[in-house]
């Protein structure tokens, strides 16, 4: 039927034919296309052509016109298409839609105006044959394999174009069936439509699916990129909301927990600085994806803050009769600390905002110190918390790490506040001396901020960021001395002194408090053991040597274990006595040395002050034949050292009131040497002891052993105040010293404590003669002695 169409153009075809411009698309032979067409002109000349041939012209446009009144002849390509309108449709807004068919191609030699329309006078174009059909052949066979191509991956083409080009073997079908499906723009497809070799027609035809083809395959990895980037998100979006329903099922919903956060925010009674921080990480944590590691950090951050004690405060327990029991139940004497706790709960029933003190108990271990802030706590009614500072050299242990650092957490401070469960806790800081630095910082300078009241009101955290009001909580730093804190954290504090217990402060803590507990920890009764005065008192004198009471503690938890392994084995309890305390303590380890209690030439007895509480030591001096040296042993520290020589002088300069020949001091060495040679030893106080011990050599006068002594000694023989006066009384009693020879400038120390100076006559000296009064004794002659050595 086309063919006969074919020949009846050929033969009827009007030599002027109205025409059509289009603006978009270029109509190639064999193609159906529909047009819609608004211009009446053109419109007129379609229904013209309906009454006749109905072929029209259709020419493409050059190039983009918005009016199509503007179209000249010059703006409308010379070759076109011939084609058929199969059906025209009125549009009721106004112009047709057509549907036309493309015949063969033509030429137009003029465009005219007829009745204002456009008409060309057209010469159809004869195709050239090809020459090589080889050639042809193989570019239709390559045509045929590119669009199967495309056909299979459904770029461009169908499934049915294939099927459809297969049978196709003319190739201006083949080419005008394909340039019908492809999108090219109105310039290549005029090139196509204007060449009439149908070689080259197809040799441009190929390149342009080869293109084609290129942009499709990049177009299908664009896609499959896009597709696996969307299926992974939409995994990833499928999983989270799996996810958050599992979550919100187990109550765990993100979004519900911000929302509680935000309204237990508003209730809290927080600072302006310290709301805005913290609403300002709720709104990084909505931001941020729930599994992610800044959420985590952020929501750890949360936790902390609103865990912390903000403003909630426990109230003081003020009854000063409450407090008084408190504290004599859980301890024994403290007079001072007790008396200080006292003032400032009556000072706090007068004024509630008063000073909250810092306290800094020093002295041995084993004397109470750490317990003793536990019962201040109980006794105020406030919360406790405590932290060790022994070891710590690191500052961010105080001050916090900043949330930088993985695992970063607040500083101890932060966390025992949290722990006790409100701003005004009374916290201990145990081992205050103990401090230690490095190159990550000072932990003790960071500690003045803490207990600075004036400062502690906005104490930093790193970690939190945000300041912290520590000016409620009362601070008890305990130490064991305090030269080895800095002297601004020590001015900062107010330092009570413990010193070590007296034996009968020791056998009153014993029946009081150890002794129960013990029993209690042994699972016995109190009817099972019976520990007499007489076995605690053996206990505390030949078994223990400290200033506190721990050591003791001890044995005594040992007597009850010994006690309950007899109630399982023999069912019988065990009655201790001074005969069988070394059957179940062992050996006696501190007995009395009777060289202490011997009048010797030589040796006298010193008394000296250690972290541990007081000490007794003796010197020993031995003159020998020499040239006058001074030999000084026993591991012995500058200042030591520097006594022994003002002690030597001294003896020099009054050698001839002492009765001593000046060829002594250069015919004959002496050695000074102090036991226990592995113990460091220093400090000024042995200066009296060594000029005793020095003159007792030189004068061969034995010192009387019932004397124990302790004192500066200056070049003019002033004996000056020392410190530890306490803590040497109570080592000579524990000695059992008869007399104690103090400094007399250092009697004011003993106000307030004359109950250690009971059982023991204490003697308070201004000068050296008193001292050698009282403890050299007469010369004693040996038959046949020549100069008497030590």
């Amino acid at each position: 039927m086309k063919a006969v169409l074919n020949q009846d153009i050929h033969e009827n075809m009007p030599e002027m034919l109205p025409v059509i411009p289009t603006m978009d698309i270029v109509v190639f032979p064999h193609m159906i296309v529909p047009l819609l067409v608004l211009d009446e002109k053109i419109i007129n000349g379609i229904q013209e052509a309906l009454k006749g041939s109905k072929l029209v012209f259709v020419l493409a446009t050059k190039k983009q016109i918005d009016n199509q009144d503007a179209i000249g002849t010059k703006d409308l390509y010379n070759v076109g298409t011939i084609a058929s309108v199969m059906r025209l449709i009125k549009i009721p807004e106004g112009g047709v839609k057509i549907l036309i068919q493309g015949l063969t191609k033509a030429h137009s030699k003029n465009i005219v105006t007829k009745n204002e329309q456009l008409h060309a006078t057209i010469e159809k174009i004869e195709p050239i044959e090809i020459e090589n059909k080889q050639e042809a052949a193989a570019l239709i066979k390559n045509i045929k394999s590119v669009t199967e191509k495309m056909a299979v991956n459904g770029n461009a083409f169908t499934p049915d174009f294939h099927l459809i080009l297969a049978k196709m073997n003319d190739p201006d079908k083949i080419a005008d069936f394909i340039l019908s499906h492809l999108n090219l723009s109105v310039d290549e497809a005029q090139e196509l439509l204007e060449c009439a070799c149908k070689q080259r027609m197809l040799r441009i035809l190929f390149e342009h699916l080869n293109k084609e083809m290129e942009v499709s395959q990049m177009q299908e990895k664009i896609r499959s990129d896009a597709r696996e980037s969307m299926n992974k998100s939409q995994k990833e979006f499928y999983l989270r909301e799996q996810l958050r329903v599992i979550k919100k099922e187990l109550g765990e919903d993100d979004v519900q927990e911000i929302e509680e956060m935000r309204k237990k925010l508003e209730k809290m009674p927080l600072a302006q600085e310290v709301k805005k921080e913290v609403t300002r990480q709720l709104s990084r944590l909505e931001r941020t994806a729930p599994d992610s590691m800044e959420a985590t950090v952020t929501r750890n951050y949360l936790e902390w803050i609103f865990s912390l004690p903000w403003n909630k405060c426990t109230e003081d327990n003020l009854d000063i009769s409450h407090a008084k029991k408190i504290l004599d139940e859980d301890h024994f004497g403290l007079k001072d600390i007790k008396d200080r706790i006292l003032d400032f709960i009556s000072i706090r029933n007068l004024k509630q905002d008063c000073f909250t003190p810092i306290l800094c108990f020093v002295g041995p271990p084993g004397t109470g110190k750490t317990s003793l802030g536990k019962s201040i706590a109980k006794s105020l009614g406030r919360n406790y918390s405590r932290l060790s500072l022994g070891g710590v050299k690191d500052e961010a242990e105080i001050r916090g790490h900043r949330r930088t650092y993985v695992g970063a957490m607040p500083g101890r401070l932060i966390q025992a506040i949290r722990k006790a469960g409100s701003c005004n806790p009374l916290i201990v800081i145990d081992e205050l001396d103990k401090i230690g630095a490095d190159f990550r910082g000072d932990p003790s300078a960071a500690m003045l901020e803490v207990l600075d009241p004036q400062q502690n009101k906005t104490f930093y955290d790193n970690y939190l960021g945000v300041p912290f009001d520590l000016s409620k909580v009362m601070f008890v730093a305990t130490a064991n001395t305090i030269d080895t804190i800095s002297g601004p954290l020590r001015d900062r504090m107010e330092i009570i002194e413990l010193s070590g217990y007296t034996i009968e402060e020791k056998l009153q803590i014993a029946r009081k408090y150890l002794v129960s507990k013990a029993i209690n920890d042994a699972g016995l009764k109190n009817a099972d053991v019976i520990l007499s005065d007489k076995v605690l008192d053996d206990v505390i004198i030949n078994y223990t040597k400290e200033s506190g009471v721990r050591q003791l503690e001890r044995y005594i938890k040992k007597l009850c274990s010994k006690t309950a392994r007899s109630l399982v084995e023999n069912n019988k309890s065990v009655t201790f006595s001074i005969k069988n305390l070394d059957h179940y303590l062992g050996p006696r380890k501190f007995l009395e040395e009777e060289t202490i209690h011997h009048d010797q030439i030589g040796i006298s007895n010193g008394l000296a002050w250690t972290p541990f509480g007081g000490q007794m030591i003796s010197i020993e001096a031995i003159l020998m034949q020499g040239k006058g040296k001074l030999t000084l042993t026993g591991q012995l520290g500058s200042v030591m050292k520097e006594s022994a020589q003002a002690a030597m002088s001294y003896a020099r300069a009054h050698a001839n009131e002492l009765g001593i020949p000046q060829k002594t001091f250069t015919h004959y060495d002496l050695h000074i040497h102090v036991p226990a040679g592995a113990v460091p030893k220093d400090g000024p106080s042995a200066g009296i002891t060594m000029l005793t011990s020095i003159l007792s050599a030189l004068t061969q006068r034995p010192i009387n052993a019932k004397y124990a002594m302790t004192g500066e000694l200056n070049l003019r023989g002033e004996v000056m105040p020392i410190g530890g006066v306490k803590e040497k009384i109570l080592a000579a009693k524990r000695n059992k010293m008869l007399h104690v020879i103090l400094p007399l400038k250092n009697k004011s120390d003993l106000v307030g404590i004359e109950d250690i100076a009971k059982d023991i006559d204490v003697i308070w000296v201004n000068h050296a003669d008193e001292v050698l009064k009282r403890v050299l004794l007469p010369l004693k002659h040996k038959k046949g002695s020549g100069k008497a050595t030590a």
